[in-house]
């Protein structure tokens, strides 16, 4: 669904989506984007300085990605900083980064990419014990000093719980109240709260919203296992929609789905199209945007996309191909095959691909198929190898025909090998990211 083209600086100029979706912190199968952390006691200014440009670096590739991608939104982690509101560590980001933070806010700007941040479990400011809360609000004032860093609007939020229950659920809502009246405007005007799976509904979210005219988060997923007593999901949906403004920006909401054979609440490894499709459905032609928990962060951000963009670009599903077809190929010939003959349309069918592909990543790995298609990607470096290199390689494969256990070592082969030689087709090929 599409409202009439206009402009919108340098994103989405074209096309106007109602839905929009993103990814939370991390990147699959995109070099450059890995990001690091530093423990406590290696916390010396050098180390605190090198993690963060490399952090930083990371974040300049995600969003030029996202850019690439059309992915309208993303959370910045936590961790991007090191350490950075830790009572121990004295280090002044924000003055040591400045250049840094400087081009990225740029970048943002031209990006058009929606950023937030999501302070961790420790972060919780109805807390019995005040060192807890003075240390919640030392992270939250981090979190918005990153945000103001980066010149980001007041659409940019920093999404909070509303914490524990500590057994007495009243008093815990009346201290979150008491500790939120005592924030600095600075970091008040960057919240959004969110309802929780365990102890606060998205009732009890609204209530609070409404006392400080903030915004509220509708998470889905933890609605369904902490609903109020009344409502529907879309009657909530409505409720929290209304604290959006346009301060605040398009409304926000969160999306999962639950792991399999996991205790309730784990977010699934990937989203699956078919429930996926159904709640996107009952989003109706509201506009939002729908910040997806999932471990494969990144990858199910672009599936989502490309299954609910009206008129999907045929290159769209060919470039998805590129990144998919060797994890494919070793899994299911079969669905290798049907996706290529799909793919030969001049318009093919997301939901068809997607389906291909679902089927395909839920096979069991096979020795016969895993050296089949590890023997394609070899040949797109064998000619750059050493001979000892290629000796070992096929060593390597022989055993795979029988015995999977020297598949995780010919990955790593080859990928060194692409790294070394610049081999870009296969450096964003999900082969080597996804077991």
């Amino acid at each position: 669904m599409t409202k009439p083209p206009r402009k919108r600086g340098l994103f989405f100029t074209e096309v106007f989506f109602m839905i929009r979706y993103g990814f939370a912190c991390k990147t699959i199968g995109l070099p450059g984007a890995a990001q690091s952390s530093l423990a406590l006691a290696r916390a010396s200014r050098d180390n605190l300085l090198a993690v963060s440009r490399n952090n930083l670096g990371a974040l300049e590739a995600m969003l030029r990605y996202c850019r690439s991608q059309s992915l309208a939104l993303m959370r910045i982690s936590s961790d991007i900083i090191p350490l950075a509101s830790h009572e121990a560590v004295h280090f002044d980001w924000q003055a040591e980064l400045r250049l840094e933070l400087e081009n990225l806010a740029a970048l943002a700007r031209q990006s058009g990419v929606r950023l937030s941040m999501h302070p961790g479990q420790y972060t919780v400011l109805n807390s019995p014990r005040q060192d807890v809360v003075r240390k919640a609000v030392a992270d939250l004032a981090y979190h918005a000093a990153f945000l103001d860093a980066l010149q980001a609007g007041p659409e940019c939020r920093i999404i909070l719980h509303l914490g524990g229950g500590y057994g007495d659920k009243a008093s815990a809502l009346q201290r979150l109240r008491a500790n939120l009246a005592a924030l600095p405007d600075g970091i008040l005007q960057r919240l959004a709260l969110e309802n929780d799976e365990r102890i606060y509904t998205i009732e009890d979210v609204l209530a609070v919203c409404h006392d400080f005219e903030l915004p509220a988060i509708f998470d889905i997923f933890h609605h369904e296992l902490n609903p109020p007593l009344h409502g529907d999901l879309r009657y909530w949906l409505d409720r929290a929609g209304a604290t959006w403004n346009a301060r605040s920006g398009r409304q926000k909401i969160h999306y999962s789905q639950q792991l399999t054979d996991s205790k309730a609440g784990m977010h699934s490894l990937t989203i699956a199209m078919r429930p996926f499709m159904q709640m996107h459905s009952l989003l109706e032609e509201r506009e939002l945007d729908v910040m997806l928990e999932v471990k494969d962060k990144n990858l199910s951000a672009i599936k989502c996309a490309n299954l609910t963009q009206p008129d999907l670009p045929r290159k769209n599903l060919t470039e998805e191909w590129a990144r998919y077809k060797y994890l494919v190929l070793e899994r299911s010939p079969s669905a290798y095959s049907a996706i290529r003959q799909l793919l030969k349309s001049e318009r093919p069918a997301a939901e068809a691909f997607y389906a291909l592909l679902e089927e395909a990543l839920a096979c069991d790995l096979e020795p016969g198929k895993a050296r089949n298609a590890a023997e394609h990607v070899w040949g797109y470096v064998s000619k750059k190898a050493t001979p000892s290199e290629s000796t070992r390689m096929l060593k390597d494969l022989e055993l795979l025909g029988v015995d999977l256990a020297p598949l995780p070592r010919i990955k790593r082969k080859i990928l060194a090998l692409a790294t070394s030689k610049g081999e870009e087709y296969l450096l964003h090929s999900l082969y080597f990211y996804l077991n």
